[in-house]
């Protein structure tokens, strides 16, 4: 009887050792894991503190570059978040119905470009919007709607940059949101020259 509870009892023993041998394991392993969590936190925050002071030169290097135009109220340019966010009303961009860039255009566009030269790893978004009017009769044969008015016009200011600014292809996009992201009332004419602009985006690559 005495023998088997020595047994019993060595068995007892051996038992919680190895389970706080195994505690001791498993406390470590999860202060090995909490050790290289904090890393990456800190390595992220350090990236983050960067990634907004980049943000932030650039927006302060386009406000410069566009003061002029600013000054004048024909162009807009908003720190939004992360985005520095361009808003050219397109009476500056393009002639009435067309497609085509001015020289007042180009003139913005190279403004815009040179900034954007010095920060390749920008991503780049134009955006075309127009008023309700419909499309007239003299630009029926080339834009089925204001869908299509809007993307072609955002379309010229891409081009634009890629081919006088080289931004790289796989950085920037064109959309066209015709007349249904109204910023202004289309019963006014007022309004309705504020719904017909190009909206360029730029900011952190996701």
């Amino acid at each position: 009887m005495k023998t088997r509870f020595v047994w019993i009892f060595g068995l007892l023993v051996a038992s919680l050792s190895w389970g706080c041998s195994s505690n001791k394991d498993l406390i470590k392993q999860q202060e090995t894991q909490i050790t290289e969590l904090q890393a990456q936190v800190t390595n992220l925050e350090t990236e983050l503190a960067a990634e907004k002071r980049r943000s932030e030169e650039m927006n302060a290097e386009l406000e410069a570059a566009l003061s002029e135009y600013q000054k004048k109220e024909q162009v807009l340019l908003e720190k939004i978040d992360d985005k520095s966010v361009i808003t050219v009303s397109d009476a500056m961009l393009f002639q009435s119905g067309g497609v085509n860039l001015t020289d007042n255009a180009k003139d913005i566009l190279d403004r815009i470009g040179e900034v954007l030269s010095r920060y390749p790893d920008r991503e780049v978004r134009v955006a075309g919007h127009t008023d309700n009017v419909g499309i007239g009769l003299e630009f029926q044969g080339r834009f089925q709607s204001n869908w299509e008015l809007s993307t072609a016009r955002a379309s010229s200011v891409l081009h634009y940059l890629r081919a006088k600014h080289n931004v790289p292809p796989d950085h920037i996009a064109a959309v066209g949101y015709g007349e249904f992201r109204p910023i202004g009332d289309n019963s006014t004419p007022e309004g309705r020259a504020s719904n017909r602009r190009v909206v360029i985006e730029v900011g952190p690559k996701l």
